[in-house]
């Protein structure tokens, strides 16, 4: 009657045990799926975020043209103050005068690009073989003093009227890619504030048609002093600047009947 008893006994404690060990929760496993969902959502939230980034990110290209003056390093310092890349259309005489400045163009990471020797009209544009000479010249100084060999050019105040196909055919058979603009600060002519406010418009307008902003500006004291303010803006706009490469399509303006050689002007 005792055993009989005593094996009850033991037989109620195996069913108890039995049934706690179903219901206890296991905790190395509670522990290893925490850590998973707590990393999957974070792994989720940073690729959100970098996917949102992404999308609010807009093109633009900034272009100075007509240095290396004694303005260019002060708009290389704040270039680099909003970690924004540039490329830089120069002249050959000025290339020859600031050799450093031009090597610390490049040594900062923006793009270079050739402006031509002389930048008068009458003698750039007089034939397809000065204009060539003008580049070339241009190419063999910067090459010389940094070691590049840019094939990026951007001729005397833009390719129309006086860049006829001609010209165009020639400076193409030999390797050169054409930059024209579609923003014009006119940097040259209008105060900072103006000039400022003139550039915001035409961006926004180019923004709303889906076209990428390529800005006109010029290596000159106004132009620096105020180039804060622009690359604020469009920081505050989401853009993203680029520099321009070798291999990236270039904008040319569309002659439209209009170019002429610089002979039949009146």
């Amino acid at each position: 009657m005792k055993k009989l008893i005593l094996f009850i006994f033991l037989g109620c404690l195996v069913i108890f045990y039995a049934c706690s060990t179903e219901t206890e929760p296991d905790n190395e496993s509670s522990e290893i799926y925490s850590e998973y969902k707590g990393s999957s959502d974070s792994q989720r939230t940073e690729s959100d975020r970098s996917q949102e980034k992404n999308i609010e990110k807009k093109t633009v290209y900034l272009t100075f043209d007509d240095g290396p003056t004694s303005a260019t390093t002060d708009i290389l310092d704040t270039l680099h103050q909003f970690n924004a890349k540039a490329t830089f259309f120069m002249l050959e005489p000025s290339m020859r005068e600031s050799p450093e400045v031009v090597n610390k163009i490049i040594e900062q990471g923006h793009a270079v690009g050739l402006h031509g020797v002389t930048h008068d009209i009458n003698h750039f544009y007089k034939s397809e073989q000065s204009a060539l000479k003008e580049i070339t010249t241009a190419q063999e100084t910067l090459q010389q003093i940094t070691g590049v060999r840019s094939n990026l050019i951007r001729t005397p105040y833009g390719s129309v009227p006086y860049l006829t196909k001609s010209y165009r055919e020639v400076l193409d058979s030999n390797g050169f890619k054409l930059w024209d603009w579609n923003v014009d600060s006119r940097d040259w002519s209008l105060s900072s504030e103006q000039y400022l406010d003139t550039v915001t418009g035409q961006i926004e307008e180019l923004v709303n048609a889906g076209v990428t902003p390529i800005i006109l500006m010029h290596d000159k004291q106004n132009t620096a002093d105020h180039l804060s303010s622009l690359l604020a803006y469009l920081s505050e706009q989401g853009f993203q600047t680029e520099k321009i490469k070798e291999n990236t399509k270039p904008y040319n303006f569309n002659c439209y009947q209009r170019c002429h050689r610089i002979s039949k002007q009146e």
